[in-house]
């Protein structure tokens, strides 16, 4: 019986291991499947499950599952679904009030916010004395798609991850979508004492994070070849993506929420809607629940 790799019409190469059987090396979960295995992963992604959700966009998985161009049918594509523009340009990117005046160098935070920003930065406020309440600015991570490829962006003096969401869709309105991958496996260095990213192939090779223009690229290198001053990457939380059901669920049981107050007015959240990828999901508390809502592909998870 034959292992060596056979060529397929589609381009994907198969080994022959058991008969009857066509089995391929999936690069995107690193893990040798049918092609069985494959199309039953893609069919219930494109239907809503969150446990497959990695494979919801695979052009490999829709050959398997006989949707040779998955832009063609009305789930495999989050293309066809979107029927309003994810974010509204009068909304203040950090706090998602949509009724003050927008400031700052991009105009993209409120008065108000600006404000708190100011005090904190010159370490007093209207009284004179120190803030002590306000959460400092920092840089944060938020994986992103631009024209097909997947990537990580850096977006600095956040005080909040709905608002680094915000300010992604804000910075860069045309063809922008998100992933929740990381980068290589968290693994934990027991001489150092602190997680760090791994190759997710070779064991032997550590993650370097570099940062340039906005972006941050992550490199492979042997952990043994570390040059001075080059310091491992530390693994950060994925950018969070569910569908408006779970995130109703998630929003109701979080108290913290991550900064974003629920009111009574849609407010984003720091979520992004797993049906399209594109938008951020807005929340609002009614009636005693919480309630959430895509503004890009209209999903809701209203109740009657």
């Amino acid at each position: 019986m034959s292992t060596a790799p056979q060529p397929c019409a589609d381009g994907i190469e198969y080994l022959q291991w058991v008969p009857g059987k066509r089995h391929f090396r999936c690069e995107k979960l690193s893990a040798t499947m049918s092609s069985d295995d494959c199309s039953g992963r893609y069919t219930r992604a494109i239907a809503g499950d969150e446990r497959a959700s990695a494979c919801r966009f695979c052009p490999i998985g829709a050959v398997h599952a006989g949707k040779v161009d998955p832009l063609q049918t009305t789930s495999a594509s989050a293309k066809i679904k979107i029927t309003g523009h994810p974010d509204q340009g009068t909304r203040c990117t950090r706090c998602g009030r949509s009724d003050l005046r927008l400031i700052h160098v991009s105009g993209d935070i409120c008065v108000s916010c600006w404000n708190r920003q100011r005090e904190w930065k010159l370490g007093r406020n209207a009284r004179g004395k120190a803030p002590k309440t306000y959460v400092p600015l920092r840089a944060r991570r938020v994986g992103i798609i631009v024209n097909g490829e997947p990537g990580y962006r850096l977006v600095t003096e956040t005080q909040n991850d709905t608002e680094a969401l915000a300010r992604c869709i804000r910075e860069v309105p045309d063809g922008l979508a998100f992933h929740d991958e990381q980068p290589g496996i968290a693994t934990w260095n027991e001489q150092a004492q602190r997680f760090e990213y791994r190759d997710r192939i070779d064991s032997g090779s550590v993650i370097l994070e570099l940062k340039h223009d906005g972006l941050i690229h992550y490199v492979s290198v042997k952990a043994n070849s570390l040059r001075p001053g080059e310091v491992v990457a530390v693994p950060c939380m994925p950018t969070v993506w569910m569908n408006v059901h779970a995130a109703a669920t998630w929003l109701a049981l979080d108290e913290d929420r991550n900064g974003a107050t629920i009111t009574r007015e849609w407010r984003p959240q720091a979520i992004v809607c797993s049906a399209c990828r594109v938008a951020q999901i807005q929340a609002r508390a009614i009636a005693g629940r919480v309630d959430c809502r895509c503004p890009a592909c209209e999903a809701k998870s209203l109740f009657a």
